[in-house]
């Protein structure tokens, strides 16, 4: 954010003193996923013992099923993005390795019917996962975020697949940027 702050400074005090325009600085961050041969794609954790709020209460809720559809998609999105030449479920990689993972933090199944019939929210669609990225060798994190999918509504109340679908292009934005 601070980059972005003062490339947008020294663009306004070039224009204003009518010199060239001062290039973007740059971002490491392109550097740094560089140097890896492979990024693995971990299933999500679920605590399945933690009620002590109504969202964890919920998260509990997700089905196994569920977990495995969405580490098949993002698989699919981050293969089909080229960031990586190879993207594998966890422990099928060879040579450095990136691991994307996180534990979810919410869950809402949501109700295509509720979407449809009622409307105005009912039967919203909810998933929020605080994710990372680390160096699998050194267990070192080099990227966090909370990644958030909510549907409201849709074409015929929406499809529940493409909300998980959204939410896997937010993961390949994540693991592009590291923010």
């Amino acid at each position: 954010m601070v980059k972005t702050v003062l490339t947008y400074l020294l663009m306004l005090v070039s224009a204003s003193t009518a010199c060239a325009p001062v290039p973007p600085l740059t971002d490491d961050w392109g550097d740094k996923i560089s140097n890896y041969d492979c990024i693995e794609i971990q299933n999500f954790f679920v605590d399945r013992e933690d009620f002590s709020t109504h969202k964890m209460e919920r998260v509990a809720e997700i089905s196994e099923e569920v977990i495995d559809s969405i580490q098949h998609m993002i698989v699919g999105e981050i293969s089909r993005s080229k960031v990586y030449g190879s993207v594998k479920k966890t422990d099928n990689c060879e040579g450095r390795t990136l691991v994307f993972g996180g534990t979810v933090t919410d869950f809402k199944k949501g109700s295509r019917a509720a979407r449809l019939l009622i409307g105005l929210g009912a039967g919203k669609q909810k998933l929020e996962v605080k994710t990372y990225l680390k160096d699998k060798k050194t267990d070192a994190i080099l990227a966090s975020k909370k990644v958030v999918d909510r549907k409201w509504g849709g074409l015929a109340g929406g499809d529940e697949a493409k909300g998980l679908r959204d939410f896997a292009e937010k993961v390949v934005r994540f693991v592009k940027t590291g923010k």
